[in-house]
């Protein structure tokens, strides 16, 4: 027994070398192309703007990658050490939505030698409180899609071309003009459509961008309501022909657009004053009403903010840095809010239009490390929307890209708080998720980003981190 140990082990340390010696040889060949992720089949994101990293594991010389057209929310880029980072903006939809990334490696000649896919996955809201509606905010070319759901004749409503200069400081000095609707209980109105025209006078428009709003009072209440904000172009490269077009979807204000009806502008630039003879924007407003049943019908309409009624410094315009009716975080301004609720209301959506103005280099103390970039007009904010002590599952961006706006003589594509030169504002419209039934009352509350102001309070600087807020309520009998 003792003389077959050796022997043995011999036997086993021959075949060692053997099998060490073939697999050397097999290295030494060709390898198959591979492309390997990790995960490898699913990448889950959460409801919440979330982001996600691939591991990529490839032995070409190059790997790139492609996400699945038409997914806007689902976005990638490469980062160090072979990996992709996948992001996600808010799911504000009860159902999951799914993105393909289509990777790829190979060579700097043949770049698609191995190919494999991954599906980017992301949770359903369970949404809470209050819901972001995809409801667009103006259209650029005329919404027929929306006029055809009009079974009758149209009605058309126009203004001459305003034009536009600061016309002083108080809600008392706006420009007012009136006009003539058909008379309540004359005609029933299914759909309406503001045809919002910005031009020129002396030569073109006016070289700055400047904001305007166009406000419509309400004979019920006496309140006046917001109907558009729109930013004047960088009109310095356009000459006395120019025009362009804006449209809006202002069924919501129908009880307000019947008789003689009055409305009034603010506008808070060019200060040559009405007799100037320089360039100037102008704006013409032309309402179609289309006849026909209502899909629903405005029956209360109620205001939870409006900085428009600020006369103190004529911008009407909350700001940090401020101290009383300057400032933002009043309550007086933006705090809680108790509304009761007529009984004849079924659905309330919210219409919340807020933008960002001035150049402040304060800081936001709850983005730890972050550098303020040029706070309101073009950094970002969130708002939070609660209903009744609870917040919505997710919050409010104040912030659009403005890479694709139309060429002007200026910064037209700076991204900015919710506007970009030349075009109407972004307003979000949220259907509140808790409504008092058969009446009774309700809560509102928008809370902003906390932020502090590189100025000291009191300040009126033009400098300073500036908001113009408009929230609305429309209730609806369906």
């Amino acid at each position: 027994m003792q003389a077959v140990i050796p022997l043995l082990r011999g036997a086993a340390l021959l075949a060692a070398v053997s099998l060490t010696f073939i697999g050397c040889k097999d290295k030494s060949g060709p390898q198959e192309p591979y492309l390997t992720t990790d995960p490898s089949e699913v990448l889950p994101l959460e409801a919440g703007s979330a982001s996600g990293t691939l591991a990529i594991s490839t032995n070409q010389g190059v790997w790139d990658f492609a996400v699945e057209e038409g997914k806007a929310w689902c976005t990638a880029t490469k980062g160090s050490g072979n990996t992709l980072t996948v992001t996600a903006d808010f799911n504000r939809g009860d159902a999951e939505r799914t993105a393909v990334i289509t990777l790829t490696a190979g060579t700097q000649t043949k770049k698609d030698i191995v190919t494999r896919t991954v599906t980017v996955k992301q949770a359903g809201t369970v949404n809470k409180a209050a819901a972001l509606l995809d409801r667009a905010a103006y259209y650029e070319k005329y919404p027929t899609d929306l006029a055809s759901k009009a079974a009758g004749a149209k009605t058309t409503v126009q203004s001459g071309a305003i034009p536009l200069y600061f016309y002083g400081w108080g809600m008392d000095n706006d420009y007012k003009f009136n006009l003539d609707f058909p008379a309540a209980g004359s005609k029933t109105f299914r759909r309406a459509i503001l045809s919002y025209r910005m031009g020129g006078m002396n030569g073109g428009p006016n070289a700055w961008d400047y904001t305007t709003q166009i406000f419509v009072k309400d004979k019920a209440t006496g309140e006046w309501y917001e109907l558009a904000r729109a930013f004047t172009p960088y009109g310095g490269s356009f000459n006395d022909t120019w025009e362009k077009y804006f449209y809006m979807d202002v069924t919501d204000y129908l009880p307000m657009l019947q008789g003689a009806t009055e409305f009034r502008v603010y506008f808070d630039g060019d200060w040559g004053g009405p007799a100037s003879t320089e360039k100037r924007h102008t704006v013409t407003l032309t309402f179609d009403l289309y006849e026909g049943e209502p899909e629903r019908s405005t029956v209360w309409t109620a205001k939870v903010y409006d900085s428009h009624v600020n006369d103190n410094t004529g911008y009407r315009k909350w700001a940090y840095g401020f101290t009383g009716e300057n400032d933002i975080e009043n309550d007086d301004h933006m705090g809680l809010r108790t509304f009761t609720v007529p009984s004849d209301v079924k659905n309330i959506e919210m219409k919340v239009t807020i933008t960002g103005h001035g150049h402040d280099q304060g800081r936001f103390p709850d983005r730890p490390g972050y550098s303020t970039n040029n706070a309101a007009e073009f950094d970002y904010n969130n708002y939070t929307v609660k209903v009744n002590g609870q917040a919505a599952a997710y919050p409010g961006s104040i912030f659009l890209a403005c890479g694709e706006n139309y060429s002007q003589a200026g910064t037209y594509y700076y991204d900015r708080a919710n506007w970009c030169p030349g075009n109407p504002a972004i307003v979000h419209y949220w259907r509140i998720l808790d409504v008092p039934q058969d009446g009774g009352q309700m809560q509102l509350d928008l809370d902003l980003e906390r932020f502090v102001s590189q100025f000291n309070a009191p300040k009126d600087n033009d400098g300073s981190a500036r908001y113009v807020v408009e929230v609305d309520l429309f209730g609806f009998d369906k």
